[in-house]
């Protein structure tokens, strides 16, 4: 579909990904602010710890197209985008509804629940990205909830329940783990690609 848009026929380069257990486990840890847990966190162990790190990755995506459509130039090309963000949305939707099902449960094997671990996760998303509340666990204080009136918190969302937006400074700071957009690491341990990725370097956006 992006080729058929960008009427194209040449292959999509794309950064080095880095999915491995430890850049997971790294996030974990500075959630709980340790070195390391014991026994360190795999995302590959389990169940509720691999869609722990499917919805995050599906988080950034959905926040990120909700900053840029607004942006995008060209009908063709902001419907493309539209489309993509509304499949990751649903996509992302399901990932929340399982975690939420295992709320109360321990994430095998240590002795934190998933909300415990939702919420600790958040914040360190949020502060990684530098742009305030924007990630958000499970359970959350009234005043983050839906229209302020519940704790609950399947579908994330601002005092109106609208999606969050996050631009590109603050996905690359949170994907490179580093809390800066200069300084790759973490799921992209050569940095990114791309011309706005170059500008951000020159001009040291961080």
């Amino acid at each position: 579909a992006i080729k058929q848009v960008l009427r194209s026929n040449l292959p999509f380069q794309g950064p080095r990904l880095d999915l491995s257990a430890q850049v997971f486990a790294g996030f974990v840890n500075l959630g709980f602010n340790v070195s390391t847990l014991s026994p360190p966190f795999n995302i590959y162990a389990n169940t509720p710890s691999f869609v722990l790190a499917a919805e995050a990755i599906s988080a950034f995506t959905v926040q990120y197209y909700a900053g840029i459509i607004p942006l995008i130039i060209g009908d063709e090309q902001r419907q493309l985008v539209a489309r993509i963000g509304l499949h990751e949305a649903a996509a992302f939707g399901v990932l929340r509804t399982i975690l939420n099902d295992g709320v109360n449960s321990t994430v095998p094997p240590y002795t934190f629940t998933m909300a415990e671990l939702t919420n600790r996760t958040s914040e360190v998303v949020n502060r990684l990205g530098g742009c305030g509340v924007k990630d958000e666990g499970l359970i959350v204080p009234f005043q983050l909830g839906a229209e302020n009136r519940t704790t609950s918190n399947v579908v994330p969302g601002d005092v109106n329940s609208l999606a969050h937006a996050r631009f590109e400074r603050e996905i690359l700071r949170i994907v490179f783990g580093t809390g800066n957009a200069t300084m790759p690491g973490g799921l992209f341990p050569d940095g990114f690609i791309g011309a706005l990725y170059q500008l951000i370097i020159k001009l040291k956006l961080s």
